[in-house]
């Protein structure tokens, strides 16, 4: 269960927190992350940081520059 562990110990803290598994239903999966992080009104956004050849990144893009470019909300990465 990806984050759910972080997840129990965010609770545990009286953190109001939880896990989403999106479907990416638009061409670039950040603008899928930033319209959920919109519509469900997040304080911040957790997620981890992959890195990737420059190649690969310039053909299928970079989710996590993307994330750090469109934002609206504090945004912790993990590698």
């Amino acid at each position: 269960d990806p984050g759910g562990a972080l997840c129990q110990m965010l609770v545990r803290h009286g953190v109001r927190a939880e896990v989403s598994v999106l479907a990416k239903t638009m061409p670039r999966i950040s603008d899928v992350i930033a319209r959920h992080v919109r519509d469900q009104d997040a304080d911040l956004l957790v997620m981890g940081a992959y890195g990737h050849s420059r190649f690969r990144e310039a053909i299928l893009g970079g989710a996590t520059r993307d994330m750090l470019e469109l934002a609206e909300v504090p945004v912790l990465m993990a590698h």
